[in-house]
């Protein structure tokens, strides 16, 4: 939980256990006391909302945040993948052409032992 959500969760329970304790403690009729109760539950109810878009909000800003870390380290993978294939096609091409460079020399001298052959 962050700092600004810890700030916010006290502030909403010291306004509710302050608010509480003012009216329990004050000398008034009952009427009074159920009007000044009701009133800070409806307060109540209203700061909840207020904490919960609140915490909604910052879910909301978290999650674009990761979003963008994560299409920043596709790209990085994506990017290393893709010279990493660049540089294993360029050396398949080494090794065919040493291949092919080894076979034409074994078939030259494949033929040149079958013409010393074929000379005695």
């Amino acid at each position: 939980m962050s700092k600004n959500s810890n700030f916010i969760g006290g502030v909403l329970i010291g306004t509710i256990v302050g608010g509480l304790a003012g009216l329990l403690l004050a000398p008034e009729s009952g009427k009074d006391t159920m009007k000044k109760l009701k009133d800070a539950g409806e307060d109540f109810a209203d700061n909840v909302k207020d904490f919960s878009s609140e915490a909604m909000e910052q879910v909301g800003d978290y999650k674009q945040e990761l979003e963008k870390k994560v299409e920043k380290i596709s790209k990085k993978v994506g990017n290393k993948v893709d010279s990493y294939k660049d540089d294993v096609e360029d050396r398949l091409e080494e090794v065919k052409g040493s291949i092919e460079e080894a076979m034409e020399e074994l078939e030259e001298a494949a033929e040149e032992l079958k013409e010393e052959d074929e000379l005695k």
